[in-house]
């Protein structure tokens, strides 16, 4: 991806509307016990299109982080309650 895009993209990734719905998926997290990043992980590894999700990590407690969260089922009215906020 181009420098220009990727700025394009961050500036997307990064815009208030979409920070809040990121924070209003932290009660959830808490719910489970999971981190925001296993809820995030779990959410992504549930769609049966995605064999794996790329991460990366800076510390060993993160990889031991997203390993955990390879076992994680997310039910029926938890992903309707994340599609909610996400839209």
């Amino acid at each position: 991806m181009a420098s220009a895009e990727m700025g394009w993209a961050m500036g997307q990734v990064s815009s208030d509307a979409v920070l809040e719905r990121v924070q209003r998926l932290r009660p959830i997290a808490d719910r489970l016990g999971l981190s925001m990043a296993q809820l995030a992980l779990a959410w992504v590894l549930r769609e049966p299109n995605v064999a794996s999700a790329i991460v990366g990590v800076t510390r060993p407690e993160q990889m031991r982080d997203n390993a955990a969260a390879s076992g994680v089922e997310l039910d029926a009215e938890t992903l309707a309650e994340i599609d909610r906020i996400l839209g």
